[in-house]
């Protein structure tokens, strides 16, 4: 902030802190005056800026545009996206539930590591074998899409989208809704609770996450460039991961 009177940048507080609207006072030339209009709507920016730019407005933006309540509807599958390690029970059972409720007649299980324990965690609790079934060769959020697009037991009339019912997490819905629609699906989003401690850790993961796939583009419907080359690398691997059979899937450290 300058002195109005002689533009010295040394100016400091004046008088009482308790004031609605604080006089500043100049070192240099000891003018006390306030901070004027175009100050403090520079400020008043600012500070929106930082607010709109905030984990939580980013995140919740992103979701309220683009995610569908559940509203009861049947659906063709139940599609669980894994998150790691601690956050798998309470997905799994969201499903089983909603399955239970005969809104789907199929649970998929989606993500490298997450897939086999979801599988297992949902046949623990009374899914049939044939009613269950996942993918354990995406790594990323992108690939969770590509790969269930990919596998996906389910085969549509040629003129409708395949309608899911997605679980994930909150923070989680509105990336992955976005990129399951982007690979044609209909979506409808069932998101899970997560403890608060999760919910911590998993915001600002969340918000970098957000941010670099707008940077790469990847929030953006794929390229027949980038698909083929998805497509590629899949063949592979699902030879060398063996991801489609839940008891013999595993991600090779040298990935």
């Amino acid at each position: 902030m300058r002195c109005p009177k002689c533009q010295h940048r040394s100016v400091q507080k004046h008088g009482a802190k308790v004031k609605v609207f604080q006089p500043y006072q100049c070192k240099g030339c000891q003018h006390i005056f306030y901070p004027s209009v175009r100050h403090a709507i520079r400020w008043s920016i600012g500070i929106l800026l930082v607010l709109g730019l905030s984990p939580w407005w980013v995140n919740r933006g992103l979701r309220l545009l683009v995610a569908r309540r559940d509203q009861g509807e049947p659906v063709d599958a139940i599609v669980v996206v894994g998150r790691g390690t601690g956050y798998n029970e309470r997905r799994a059972k969201a499903a089983v539930e909603l399955w239970q409720a005969g809104r789907a007649p199929h649970i998929f299980m989606s993500g490298a590591n997450d897939a086999p324990i979801l599988v297992d965690l949902a046949q623990d609790m009374g899914v049939p074998a044939a009613n269950v079934s996942g993918e354990a060769c995406a790594a990323t959020t992108w690939e969770n899409a590509f790969y269930t697009k990919r596998h996906l037991p389910f085969d549509p009339a040629s003129s409708e989208k395949t309608k899911i019912l997605l679980v994930t997490d909150g923070l989680h819905t509105g990336r992955t809704t976005l990129l399951y629609r982007n690979f044609g699906f209909d979506v409808v989003s069932n998101p899970v609770r997560l403890e608060f401690p999760q919910w911590r850790k998993q915001i600002i993961r969340e918000f970098l996450a957000i941010m670099y796939y707008v940077k790469t583009k990847q929030l953006l419907p794929p390229k027949p460039a980038s698909y083929q080359h998805a497509e590629t690398i899949a063949q592979k691997r699902v030879v060398d991961w063996q991801c489609l059979d839940m008891e013999k899937a595993f991600i090779p450290e040298n990935r």
